[in-house]
């Protein structure tokens, strides 16, 4: 494994010496194909943690992961053909994912914005109703999963519009550029606001925020999260 980090390293830094001691550390903990990185900048010792799912995962997709990781701990930005196939990777993790989680006011709502925004040709996501307050709605690319806060089962259309939103992640998933990973990108905003009645829908979304005190209206579950 040590092997591997420091390969890692040197398809990033070239030339400089990995003057790090480093382990990778497989966890349960994580959901899909999650990962992060702790630096220990006294002893300078380096722990990467991954999902128990990395495990069979392609060396060379694993290698990405972990210049992918070393880049945002190091506020490094660079371009790597390892970057790229992790990047591939990620965006098509949603195939081999089991779908073993629904709800049916979520199912009942997939149902209508796939067939009304989609033509039907989304696949059936993982549906989880969330019970936290952090936000309205987010993504998961590594587990294919959609969630949504409970505080919008009982409004259709506020319910149909955070669904529309979280699938226009699945189908759209991220743009990458000098390093940085983009979710909403100007395309995505154009076709959120395709969403009829969009405008008059964040504002009555903004009302449900305020009177929750939910922090954001979407989020989508990351490298980090």
């Amino acid at each position: 494994m040590a092997g591997m980090i420091e390969e890692a390293f040197q398809g990033i830094f070239h030339e400089k010496e990995f003057n790090y001691s480093a382990k990778i550390k497989y966890s349960g903990r994580f959901k899909g194909y999650n990962a992060n990185i702790r630096l220990n900048r006294f002893t300078k010792y380096i722990v990467f943690s991954l999902s128990r799912n990395w495990r069979s995962v392609d060396r060379n997709i694993k290698i990405g992961l972990l210049q992918e990781l070393m880049c945002r701990m190091f506020k490094k930005t660079v371009k790597t053909t390892n970057i790229d196939l992790y990047h591939i990777f990620l965006k098509q993790a949603h195939l081999a994912v089991p779908k073993t989680k629904t709800h049916p006011v979520l199912e009942e709502s997939f149902n209508r914005v796939n067939g009304r925004f989609f033509a039907g040709m989304m696949d059936l996501p993982n549906l989880v109703v969330s019970e936290g307050l952090r936000a309205l709605g987010h993504y998961d690319y590594g587990t294919d999963t959609v969630s949504i806060t409970k505080h919008v089962l009982g409004h259709q259309d506020c319910l149909d519009y955070v669904m529309y939103h979280e699938l226009l992640h699945k189908k759209h998933k991220f743009r990458t550029k000098n390093g940085r990973s983009y979710h909403h990108t100007s395309e995505f905003r154009k076709k959120e606001k395709e969403f009829p009645g969009a405008d008059e829908i964040e504002k009555k979304l903004s009302r449900i925020l305020s009177k929750r005190k939910l922090s954001g209206f979407f989020g989508f579950l990351g490298l980090f999260s």
